[in-house]
């Protein structure tokens, strides 16, 4: 139970807002209700003295909600009172007490959506129990009638119907919560980590300022000013490579078009030389990789963009080396089929057949944590480039990744 209302109080403050609306609702609908059945549709059963105390009990919410903070112990009871008394009590009491009609078998209904709407799965659960318990005992206890058994269960099967639907949609509605929430961490993680470069060039830039003022003669002045226009020009490219970076990944999450306008020819040999000096990787790291090189070509495209490829496919080959616990990375350049070609590949844990179907789709992650944005963002850069992605695998055995782009490009 402590559990339970563990979950309950973590997601307070959406049950809160759900709550809010749903008072108001309530506070209307009652007495409204009451008319209707009572005067307009008469039921069997009507009690205007059960329909004032939901009442009440939401106008209590609404002025605690007013001054409570989330983290009151009185408040956070209240509502969870409030939800069991207004919801799965009143609507089952009312169920039993006119015989499972159609009419409040359908209201029974509606709670029970209200009250999955309100809270999350395990506590939705919880309160629909304790509730209909409660409503079981204050019918047989204060009832005169005897009950139409065979109405009641009539529609049993309906309500139990409900209720599972309820309960699997609910946990659907969970389950993708929680997936976009670790999607949005690994997101943050990405941004952290891509931002993490540049941010440390400038970092040691303006360290490089230090100690300048000390210069005493015209010598020292003079190669003072000469340095400071250096680090100035090198912390606008670091600037300008972390502007890049946020450009890129939003154009990812947003899926939008690559601009090609600003595309050039450039040395793929360059753009992997700058990846190793500035990934930020352990040199336990740096030891497992071999590069080769020798073929340099060139592609037309974006060197900023190629390189955020390059270090996504070697983030993934470091994560199945350490997954595997074993294996090296090697990079290579070559050509493939009349088409030049950039290759990643490690001897780490490998991947499934099913996996290699998936793994360019957008929010596809094989690895835990991950927000699967990496290897979608490699394929629209490099289609953008003319080029395409492929991979090869063998589970257990391998992984490699091959950037192929037309040949003969300046």
């Amino acid at each position: 139970m402590a559990g339970v209302l563990g979950k309950f109080r973590n997601n307070f403050d959406l049950t809160r807002a759900k709550v809010r609306a749903g008072a108001l609702l309530g506070i209307l609908g009652f007495p409204a209700y009451y008319l209707i059945w009572h005067d307009i549709y008469p039921q069997t059963y009507e009690n205007a003295a059960l329909r004032a105390l939901c009442v009440g009990v939401l106008v209590i919410w609404l002025v605690a909600d007013r001054f409570c903070s989330d983290l009151s112990a009185f408040f956070q009871t209240l509502t969870y009172a409030a939800l069991v008394i207004c919801l799965p009590f009143f609507f089952g009491f009312m169920f039993l007490a006119n015989d499972g009609s159609a009419v409040w078998l359908g209201s029974l209904i509606c709670g029970m959506l209200y009250l999955a709407v309100a809270v999350e799965i395990a506590n939705f659960f919880c309160m629909f129990l304790m509730g209909s318990a409660v409503a079981v005992l204050v019918f047989f206890g204060v009832g005169d009638t005897v009950p139409d058994y065979y109405a009641l269960a009539e529609s049993l099967p309906v309500v139990l119907f409900a209720l599972g639907g309820g309960l699997v949609l609910k946990f659907a509605e969970e389950w993708t919560i929680q997936a976009n929430q670790r999607k949005a961490v690994a997101l943050a993680g990405s941004i952290a980590h891509e931002l993490r470069t540049p941010l440390l060039g400038i970092r040691l830039e303006l360290e490089n300022f230090s100690g300048l003022s000390d210069a005493k003669n015209s010598d020292e002045i003079a190669e003072t000013l000469a340095h400071c226009n250096l680090s100035s020009r090198r912390l606008s490219r670091h600037v300008q490579k972390a502007s890049h970076i946020v450009d890129c990944l939003l154009l990812n999450v947003r899926e939008e078009n690559f601009d090609r306008s600003g595309f050039s020819h450039h040395s793929m040999r360059r753009v992997l030389v700058d990846v190793m000096s500035r990934y930020p990787m352990s040199e336990s790291e740096r030891g497992l990789i071999k590069v080769r090189a020798d073929e340099d070509f060139t592609f037309w495209g974006d060197d900023l963009l190629m390189a955020h490829v390059l270090m996504n496919l070697l983030k993934n080959a470091f994560s199945a080396v350490a997954a595997a616990e074993k294996g090296d990375v090697e990079i290579y350049l070559t050509q493939e089929q009349g088409r030049n070609a950039m290759c990643v590949r490690d001897t780490g844990k490998g991947l499934r057949a099913d996996a290699r179907s998936k793994i360019f789709e957008r929010f596809y992650s094989e690895t835990s944590g991950g927000a699967g944005l990496g290897l979608a963002f490699c394929r629209r850069v490099v289609d953008s480039f003319g080029g395409a992605v492929e991979c090869y695998s063998e589970a257990g055995k391998f992984t490699e990744f091959r950037v192929l782009l037309p040949a003969g490009e300046g």
